[in-house]
């Protein structure tokens, strides 16, 4: 019975190892040779200790089944410290200067491709692996899709993959002529949901985000209530925060009426805080210190401090001589208490330089 055990805990403690990608103790040279002997490639996950990406990746994606499935049956998986052992050398070897870098070799230490930077899910690196290994070609996609290859399982792998390879003016006219072939009332579902919520490819203005404000429900029932919220939530968040900051000089207060119209449409539960954005920029715009400040008092005491960085400052200086007397002292005061909680003293002295300039505005 003892034995059974023991021999069923064991099998229980072996199944994480077969679960995840195997990263072997092994020497760059050793890797080669195992390689060569299993006909594989060699799969360098390059880090350093200070590297946050790194050890997103080494403690959320890495261990994953399906990366692991994936990684263990096509590489001999070793990772390395760049700035540790061997790493250095690899480092000046491979050319490696941005963390976290993934190196694909083949068993003779020829680089195949190097994938750069973080991916937040599995099956997103998977496809970045592919990618690099010439398993996806966005050179052949190019043929099919100017050949007149416009069949939808198609198309979509074409987006993805000129998404994954950061070719977004491409993607945006591919994903026009999608939306026009399909009528747009049939990419309010997850499938198509990737083209909505990058950026790069339905960026604010476009008609795929205007067909999402005036569909919010339609996406909320195709896609899901929370992804739909939280990609609203994120874009107006954006939108609110670079007129803050002056990103673009001609935005006006007619333009914050729109953004407060279309985030009223949306009903977003949990993000007051948006409208406490439009009364300052309201209040900046109009030149309206008591809206700004009241709106200013809600935001910043609890505001993150790489934000505070960016979007503290301009407010208060777009009002100069609009300020009365408590409000200046409040300002003040309040630049003096947040100063010593920052971690970057850049931040942590322009705060106390600032609280002396508020008294002469």
């Amino acid at each position: 019975m003892k034995k059974f055990v023991l021999l069923y805990v064991c099998m229980f403690l072996m199944i994480p190892v077969f679960a995840q990608t195997n990263f072997q103790d092994l020497s760059l040279v050793k890797a080669l040779e195992l390689a060569k002997s299993e006909k594989k490639l060699v799969f360098i996950d390059c880090y350093t200790s200070w590297c946050g990406p790194c050890k997103i990746m080494a403690k959320e994606v890495l261990p994953q089944k399906e990366v692991g499935d994936f990684l263990n049956e096509r590489f001999v998986c070793v990772k390395y410290d760049m700035e540790e052992g061997e790493g250095p050398e690899i480092a000046k070897r491979y050319k490696v200067d941005a963390y976290p870098t993934f190196l694909l070799l083949n068993a003779d230490g020829d680089l195949i491709n190097p994938i750069v930077g973080m991916a937040p899910a599995g099956g997103e690196f998977i496809y970045k692996v592919k990618l690099a290994l010439g398993e996806i070609s966005t050179v052949k996609m190019d043929s099919l899709y100017a050949a007149g290859n416009r069949m939808t399982r198609f198309v979509l792998s074409y987006l993805k993959a000129l998404e994954a390879t950061k070719q977004y003016d491409k993607a945006k006219v591919v994903t026009a002529n999608l939306v026009k072939e399909l009528g747009a009332s049939q990419t309010a579902y997850v499938t198509y949901w990737f083209l909505y919520e990058n950026p790069e490819i339905s960026p604010v203005g476009s008609e795929n985000i205007n067909y999402l404000l005036s569909h919010v429900d339609d996406f909320r029932k195709g896609v899901g209530v929370e992804p739909v919220n939280a990609k609203l939530a994120s874009m107006f968040e954006t939108q609110l925060e670079d007129m803050i900051r002056g990103k673009n000089k001609t935005t006006d207060i007619a333009d914050v009426v729109v953004v407060e119209k279309n985030l009223k449409a949306c009903n977003l539960p949990g993000k007051d805080y948006l409208y406490d954005y439009v009364a300052l920029l309201k209040g900046m715009f109009s030149y309206d210190a008591d809206v700004a400040f009241a709106a200013f008092m809600k935001i910043y005491p609890t505001m993150k401090e790489e934000k505070l960085s960016y979007l503290y400052f301009r407010p208060i200086t777009l009002l100069k001589g609009k300020w009365n007397d408590q409000q200046k002292k409040e300002l003040i005061d309040l630049s003096l208490k947040l100063s010593p909680k920052m971690k970057n003293i850049v931040l942590q002295n322009g705060l106390k330089y600032f609280a002396d300039e508020i008294k002469k505005f």
